[in-house]
């Protein structure tokens, strides 16, 4: 039997409002292993961007735990192998986790090459010169090297959205995080987005991807989860999931999106 390495490991992640009586987070507990391109499907209002969200904390849980690295990140300290209580480093956790939002985030003062490096010298120290021969290197990847010198206020959609991806790789992130990417796009930039993800999957990225692109999640996806009302009803392969749904509630999702 195949051994993975556990990466993330949510145990009954919970999210709750208005004194408990919204949850948008209902007992969520899966394991995000090494190299998973992990695709999280579901109606709107399911909790998926939720969940995704709080991976990072950008979401405060109310519940459950999150363990990355080794740490309980949902905890403002934690014991370390001589027993020791220390803090919660979030900013250095943040940096291993790359996040791709629906809009693009870009800073609309800088050029594409100052939003690409501000990141990794400001935060991670890198000296400037490595840092951009880095973002070179990952602009030339997704077919923008030429753009360097641009505003965002002079790219389509699908530019931003591929730099807002490299930009995020430039800080070497352990797991990739993306929420719905490409629901903002125009239908014929979507395709230039999902194939950079198919590039970083094959590359064995480990990712996250919360999406409407039930293609994406068939052909690119290892594992597809199925949110509603806060709870995951049902994981599995891309063939379990669209072949062989079990739940009544993902065969009725599944019936209207297919």
């Amino acid at each position: 039997m195949e051994t993975r390495d556990k990466l993330i490991q949510i145990t009954n992640l919970e999210k709750h409002y208005n004194f408990g009586k919204i949850k948008a987070l209902d007992g969520v507990t899966v394991d995000i292993d090494k190299g998973d391109v992990m695709v999280v499907i579901g109606p709107s209002g399911s909790g998926k961007s939720t969940f995704l969200r709080s991976l990072n904390l950008l979401e405060e849980p109310t519940g459950g735990a999150i363990i990355f690295d080794n740490v309980d990140i949902t905890k403002k300290k934690y014991k370390d192998e001589n027993g020791k209580w220390v803090k919660v480093n979030m900013d250095l956790h943040r940096q291993k986790m790359g996040m791709v939002f629906q809009h693009f985030n870009l800073f609309p003062h800088k050029t594409i090459m100052e939003n690409m490096i501000l990141a990794p010298v400001k935060v991670k120290h890198m000296p400037e010169d490595v840092a951009k021969k880095k973002a070179y290197d990952l602009l030339g990847r997704v077919g923008l090297f030429d753009r360097a010198d641009a505003y965002p206020i002079q790219l389509s959609g699908g530019q931003k959205q591929r730099i807002a991806i490299v930009r995020a790789l430039m800080m070497e992130p352990e797991v990739m995080l993306f929420d719905e990417p490409t629901s903002a796009l125009d239908p014929e930039m979507v395709g230039e987005v999902l194939d950079v993800m198919k590039q970083l999957a094959d590359e064995g990225m480990t990712m996250v991807v919360v999406t409407h692109e039930m293609g994406f999640a068939r052909e690119v996806g290892n594992r597809v989860l199925f949110m509603a009302d806060g709870k995951l009803l049902e994981q599995g392969s891309p063939d379990e999931i669209f072949n062989h749904p079990n739940h009544l509630r993902l065969k009725e999702f599944l019936s209207k999106v297919l």
